[in-house]
């Protein structure tokens, strides 16, 4: 027990290491106000206490400060006297993912390097509180209706599945509503985008077509009376492309962004039935998301090959 212990935190000194230097970065490419005071607290020892907040688990930020003050080796490392208070958390938190977020995003995808020729994108419902008067009614093939949310989300498709992009939405929100992420795939220069028969519609195909990317989706059988008198030519060739083996082949690369939703509420609780409220919803998301491409990140500098397999099962 107490071997696992010290490895645990062998592990979260190296992701330490690993946020340091990204804030560095990061620090280079905004401008520092120079004017008053100097802050108590920087951006590394913020970035790293909201990291800390995804790996423990803590539910609040009440619940941090009291936990960090309590964990005299975090302190030491990130080199504090005690935790901020919880309400500096809350204003420097949403300073962050107002005005850092896509460069702290932008600087790992950089870092990472992931082979982005093929891409993904899908959608995974996210229940939240009863009591949330935000949530939305969604249906979902495998749990039928729920009220919560939907993270609708881009991803690469090769050996390493890196979130590029991703929204929060409410759970009635269609995933063919999302053409976003099919223009932020072509931003990031995706040769490939494949999706499941949910975004099998002519607005994609169109799309896809004008940006010259090869769009790949699941036939929707309930979007057409005959696969073989289907109107929209590019949902018509995908039909026929589908039926080959290279079709095949390529469509069977689409189930890894639902091994990736699978590992991410297995061990990162992407899913939290206590959260209400869109913005804390959204806050929860966003930084889970971060803290994973943190640790890809530093499982590349380490040379460690990407895997699905739960942190405790490696």
């Amino acid at each position: 027990m107490t071997k696992n212990i010290k490895a645990q935190n062998k592990k979260f000194l190296k992701l330490l290491f690993v946020i340091k230097k990204v804030t560095e970065v990061l620090s280079r490419k905004i401008k520092q106000n120079r004017r008053g005071r100097p802050r108590k607290f920087n951006l590394f020892q913020i970035i790293a206490c909201l990291v800390y907040k995804v790996k423990k688990g803590i539910k609040s930020f009440r619940e941090l400060e009291y936990r960090i003050n309590q964990d005299t080796e975090f302190k030491q490392v990130v080199g504090i006297e005690e935790s901020p208070d919880y309400s500096y958390f809350a204003k420097l938190s949403r300073k962050i993912e107002k005005e850092y977020m896509q460069d702290i995003k932008d600087i790992l995808i950089a870092k990472i390097e992931p082979d982005m020729s093929i891409a993904i994108v899908d959608s995974t419902p996210l229940r939240s509180a009863k009591n949330d008067s935000e949530a939305k009614i969604g249906i979902h093939i495998t749990i039928g209706f729920f009220r919560g949310y939907k993270l609708h989300l881009l991803c690469t498709g090769k050996e390493e599945v890196i979130p590029l992009f991703w929204i929060l939405t409410g759970a009635n929100e269609h995933d063919s509503r999302q053409e976003e992420l099919l223009y932020r795939a072509w931003g990031y220069n995706c040769e490939i985008v494949l999706a499941d028969a949910g975004y099998d519609c002519s607005r994609w195909f169109n799309i896809a077509n004008e940006l010259k990317v090869k769009f790949v989706a699941g036939i929707n059988k309930r979007n057409m009376k005959d696969k073989n008198n289907v109107k929209n030519v590019f949902r018509s060739k995908n039909i026929r492309f589908l039926e080959t083996e290279e079709g095949k082949k390529l469509y069977k690369q689409r189930t890894k962004i639902e091994r990736l939703f699978s590992k991410l509420k297995g061990e990162y609780n992407l899913e939290n039935v206590r959260l209400k409220g869109f913005r804390n919803y959204k806050r929860y998301i966003d930084w889970i998301l971060i803290t994973f491409l943190f640790e890809q990140l530093l499982r590349k500098l380490e040379g460690k090959k990407f895997s699905f397999a739960y942190e405790w099962n490696q």
